[in-house]
C-alpha cells in the first residue's frame, strides 16, 4: 500500500484502482473523474500522529496500477509514455541506494546512458527511484537493467537485515 501511494504521488499520470472489502472501487488519479487524488491517498497511508493508515487496511482489499504505469515484474514498473523510464520504491536511505547503484553489475553502455533519480518521501518512509535510459535500447534490455537494480536493492536490504539479526544474537562482550 505504501509503495502504491508513493508511486501514484510521484509518477506523472499514474492511477490506482482500489478495491474495497465490500467490493466497491475507488480511482486514485489526478483528473476530475478520480475519487481521490494521489496526494490525499498518500496522506491516508502516511505515517504520522493520525492512525488513518491502520484504518485504510481494514477496508482496502486490493490495489491495481493503471494510467501511466505498467507492472513489469516484482516491484518494477514501466512508464507507458516514456519508453526508457522504470520506477520502483525502496526502503533504504538514498546514500545506501547510491552505493547499490554504483556497484551494479550490468551492461556498462546502458548504465552510462541511464539517469537515476531518487526522491525521498519522508512521510511514507520510502525513496521513489526512477531509472531513465536516454538511449535507444530494447524494452527487454531496459527491463533487465531495472530488474537488476531492484534485485540489488532487495539483496542489500536482506543482507542488512541478516546482519542486524546476527548482531542481536551475538553475546555482548564484557569489558
Amino acid at each position: 500500500m505504501v509503495s502504491a501511494a508513493a508511486l501514484a504521488h510521484s509518477v506523472p499520470g499514474a492511477e490506482l484502482r482500489l478495491t474495497r472489502t465490500d467490493g466497491g472501487r475507488l480511482l486514485v488519479a489526478q483528473h476530475s473523474r478520480a475519487d481521490l487524488s494521489p496526494c490525499i491517498f498518500r496522506h491516508l497511508v502516511a505515517e504520522g500522529p493520525c492512525p488513518i493508515a491502520e484504518e485504510v487496511e481494514t477496508w482496502l482489499a486490493a490495489i491495481e496500477t493503471h494510467g501511466n504505469l505498467d507492472h513489469v515484474v516484482a516491484g518494477v514498473y514501466r512508464s507507458r509514455h516514456r519508453r526508457g523510464e522504470r520506477w520502483f520504491v525502496a526502503e533504504l536511505e538514498p546514500g545506501r541506494l547510491k552505493k547499490v547503484f554504483d556497484d551494479l553489475e550490468c551492461d556498462p553502455v546502458l548504465a552510462d546512458a541511464t539517469v537515476i533519480t531518487m526522491k525521498a518521501d519522508l512521510g511514507l518512509g520510502v525513496v521513489v527511484v526512477k531509472l531513465d535510459v536516454e538511449m535507444s535500447a530494447s524494452v527487454a534490455s531496459i527491463d533487465e537493467l531495472a530488474l537488476t537494480a531492484y534485485a540489488s536493492y532487495v539483496a542489500e536490504v536482506a543482507s542488512s537485515k541478516r546482519a542486524d539479526h546476527m548482531s542481536e544474537k551475538m553475546p555482548k562482550r564484557k569489558k
